[in-house]
């Protein structure tokens, strides 16, 4: 298992994430249950399990796999307070649009009560942000066979 480097990076809302990037082959595998995830801190069993369900995924076999994790300083308050407002935000336009799509096909009678249960829908099934919670991202490629792979995986790591 090769790191290739280990940089931080700032995402939107001013996010800061530090990224490690690894190399690895199929016989290394075993090791990815030895990494320790300090930003993690208490949870990083539950990324260790991420990061080897995201490799078990690409089945990279003899090729080399490119991994990288990045680990979110916890959230303030702020950011959680934005990711929130976006998370409202993508609720009600997947609203509208679905209203909107029902009401020309149907009747208005039809659409608002089909918009009203998407919203639920969208907002039981994004996530809500607290201050304190830390976001993972693991992100996975492998070059050859019958091409490019990609693979990502998402945590959040409640407080």
């Amino acid at each position: 298992m090769k790191f290739e480097e280990t940089f931080q990076y700032m995402g939107n809302h001013g996010i800061v994430f530090n990224v490690s990037q690894i190399t690895l082959t199929d016989s290394e595998r075993g090791r990815l249950r030895e990494l320790h995830f300090g930003e993690a801190r208490s949870a990083h069993y539950e990324v260790n399990n991420k990061v080897v369900e995201v490799y078990d995924k690409m089945l990279a076999k003899s090729l080399p796999c490119v991994m990288m994790i990045g680990i979110s300083n916890p959230l303030t308050r702020q950011q959680g307070d934005a990711l929130n407002a976006q998370r409202t935000k993508i609720a009600n336009l997947a609203a509208s649009a679905f209203a909107g799509a029902t009401s020309a096909v149907a009747s208005p009678y039809v659409g608002v009560p089909v918009g009203a249960g998407v919203r639920m829908y969208a907002n039981e099934i994004l996530p809500t942000y607290h201050a304190g919670d830390v976001l993972v991202s693991i992100e996975a490629q492998v070059n050859g066979g019958i091409g490019p792979q990609r693979s990502g995986s998402t945590l959040i790591i409640k407080t």
